[in-house]
């Protein structure tokens, strides 16, 4: 009976851990930004940004429904700024062409079609309103100098 339950609860947790997945699928990310010249508006705080196949290089790539890369703050407890990258695609209505919008305050991405609300000024980007359960999904930043890479391997 033991094992019973405990398996019963292993099942629990693993299907509850489910819930933060994203339902947008894994599509090849690869992005090359330079925050000295084209990308340099990034540079502010809570900057952002949408980056779709038609607005990057021949080599780049940009994911299921754009790449939003935003100029937050640090997620860990630290102090600092950072830089994330998100799907921009809404994980409630999967649709490549239903791309979240930045709110005014620049604290938010709201899906215009079913108004789920996303936190992304710490990086998250974990639902916070609206009927969406999925996190966006999220890609690797990394910045070397003045040039940021946005990948998802």
């Amino acid at each position: 009976m033991k094992r019973f339950l405990y398996c019963l609860l292993i099942l629990l947790v693993c299907s509850c851990s489910k819930m933060a997945e994203t339902t947008i699928p894994n599509y090849p990310v690869y992005l090359e930004l330079d925050l000295t010249f084209e990308d340099r508006a990034l540079k502010a705080s809570q900057a952002y940004k949408i980056y779709t196949q038609s607005n990057i290089g021949p080599l780049e790539t940009a994911g299921f429904g754009g790449v939003l890369v935003y100029h937050g703050f640090s997620n860990n407890g630290g102090t600092g700024e950072t830089y994330y990258a998100f799907d921009a695609a809404c994980p409630f209505e999967a649709q490549a062409n239903v791309k979240v919008e930045v709110d005014e305050n620049a604290i938010y991405a709201i899906c215009p079609k079913c108004g789920s609300k996303f936190e992304i000024l710490n990086g998250i980007g974990n639902p916070v309103e609206g009927p969406s359960k999925s996190y966006l999904r999220q890609y690797s930043v990394t910045q070397a100098n003045n040039k940021l890479y946005v990948r998802n391997y």
